[in-house]
């Protein structure tokens, strides 16, 4: 991302250890918990053009094809999440393209999109609010913007975290903002470097994305259900706090 070679040389290093995961789908979060709520956020894509802002190995992307979207666009900073994207065997070039763009400089014209979802994709740390003024230059006046991210007020590094995982962050490290280093494990599987996660508070996230002419329709929590918590006690373990925050959004008229 522009500027921020240590989130984009994290997510280099880690490259194939997402590709295995999702690939793999051994994320429970992802495929229990953030990947329903996206596309039940999404809804019925048919005949439309979609942005996918930072598509990795392209699943999502994939995913909406099979859905009925006229064309998604793939982009991405990352240059073996790319070239996975576009050899995979389901991949699709006359429904679907991967390029390697930077989503706060996108290679799309004016007006030209339906949708923009840019899902766990990392905050930006120099001039974050850029890529929101991307996304809302390509849009067509009737698009949306879906954003679905960790939560900036409850996630913490596992390191901060207390014995119950209940007690709140330091107040100056929420308001001063804050960047988690830390490898991911999942499933069992370590990444090779720690990733490098910027977080704002959630008023300075906001007016990122209304400064851009945004105004905000929804915004969920996805968490586990009380039935999965009865059926699965993981969950009891591993969801103590709210981890992920999912807007809906629509451009200002």
């Amino acid at each position: 991302m522009l500027g921020d070679d240590r989130v984009t040389s994290a997510y280099a290093q880690n490259a194939q250890f997402w590709i295995d995961i999702v690939r793999g789908q051994l994320d429970e979060f992802q495929k229990r918990i953030t990947d329903p709520a996206l596309l039940a956020t999404v809804g019925d894509c048919r005949g439309l053009q979609i942005l996918d802002a930072g598509c990795g190995e392209g699943y999502l992307t994939r995913e909406l094809v099979r859905r009925g979207a006229a064309h998604v666009h793939g982009v991405d900073t990352g240059e073996a999440f790319i070239e996975a994207a576009r050899t995979h065997p389901e991949a699709r070039p006359d429904t679907a393209t991967f390029q390697l763009a930077d989503v706060a400089d996108l290679p799309l014209a004016d007006r030209s999109v339906d949708l923009v979802i840019a899902n766990r994709l990392p905050n930006g740390i120099t001039n974050p609010g850029k890529r929101f003024h991307e996304f809302a230059r390509i849009l067509r006046p009737t698009g949306r913007l879906i954003a679905l991210g960790m939560h900036p007020c409850f996630y913490v590094a596992r390191a901060d975290r207390t014995g119950d995982d209940s007690a709140p962050m330091a107040i100056d490290s929420y308001f001063g903002g804050r960047t988690v280093e830390q490898k991911f494990d999942v499933a069992g599987w370590s990444s090779p470097a720690a990733s490098v996660q910027q977080f704002y508070p959630l008023e300075t996230y906001i007016r990122m994305i209304t400064a851009a002419g945004f105004v905000i329709t929804d915004l969920r929590e996805p968490h586990p259900t009380p039935l999965q918590r009865d059926e699965d006690p993981w969950w009891n373990e591993n969801f103590r706090r709210p981890l992920f925050m999912l807007l809906d959004c629509a451009l200002r008229t």
